[in-house]
Formats: structure tokens, C-alpha cells, sequence
């Protein structure tokens, strides 16, 4: 892994570890801090994963696919664009991570998104995380 392309996110949210993870992998709250996408997985080890939006009248698709799950503290799945990269080339695709750790009344989420070596997929990623956590903890925090 180039650390140089991996964008690397910490923030806390006064919640419970369970509210967080239920805002990360539920498609009625991803679609309220995730830009409109709706989530879909079975959230276990190699089950896919379906990124949904309706932008300007056209459906959005990401996919990917869960590598690992502990349900409440980890995630590790890839995400890409078909539209953009049509390649099933894991390889080429981010790994993102999400770790949660309870501390006192919050939880402390830590992102990890490994651009796979594309200075392109960094800058983007790092906008959008960058937009994404303060809504996620604002959603969750009141």
C-alpha cells in the first residue's frame, strides 16, 4: 500500500457504536449524509455491495464488495465506478476501511481510503470524506 495515495479520516461522534454503524450501513441513512446514495449488502464477508442515486433523472451505480466485517466495530470493503472504470480488476479498485472504537459517551470512527495508486481517486476522496463526516456527525448528533 503507497501511503502517499490513502486518504485517512478520524473523527467522533457522540453516539453509541451501534447508531454509528447502523448510519454506515443502512441505505435510509447513508441517503440523508452520503450525497443521496442508498447502501445495499448483506454486510458478511464477500456479499456485494450497491451504491444507488438518482441524479438529475439518471441512476447512479458504485459497487463493491465486503473483504471483512466484525458488525458494530469493522468494515473493510472495496467500492469503484463501473461507469467510470468498468474494469472487475479488484486490484484497481479503493479499499476502504471503517474502524470504531467506543470512547466514554462517543465513538470514534476512523476511515481509511486506499485510492489504489491514483492521484485522481485521492484528491476526489479526500473532498469527499472531507464533506461526508461532518454530515454523518451531524445527522447522528441531533
Amino acid at each position: 500500500m503507497d501511503d502517499k495515495y490513502v486518504v485517512k479520516k478520524t473523527i467522533e461522534i457522540l453516539a453509541p457504536a451501534m447508531k454509528v454503524w447502523e448510519a454506515l450501513t443502512q441505505a435510509s441513512l447513508t441517503k440523508k449524509y452520503m450525497f443521496g446514495y442508498s447502501v445495499k449488502s448483506y454486510w458478511s464477508a464477500g456479499s456485494s455491495i450497491l451504491w444507488e442515486n438518482n441524479f438529475e433523472g439518471k441512476t447512479v451505480i458504485r459497487k463493491g464488495k465486503v473483504i471483512e466485517v466484525e458488525h458494530g466495530k469493522f468494515l473493510k470493503f472495496t467500492d469503484y465506478n463501473p461507469e467510470i472504470d468498468p474494469s472487475e480488476d479488484e486490484s484497481r479498485h479503493a479499499l476502504i476501511t471503517y474502524r470504531l472504537e467506543s470512547k466514554n459517551e462517543y465513538t470514534v470512527l476512523k476511515v481509511t481510503d486506499d485510492c489504489s495508486g491514483d492521484a485522481k481517486k485521492f484528491e476526489d476522496s479526500n473532498k469527499f470524506w472531507n464533506t461526508v463526516l461532518p454530515k454523518l456527525k451531524e445527522l447522528l448528533e441531533h
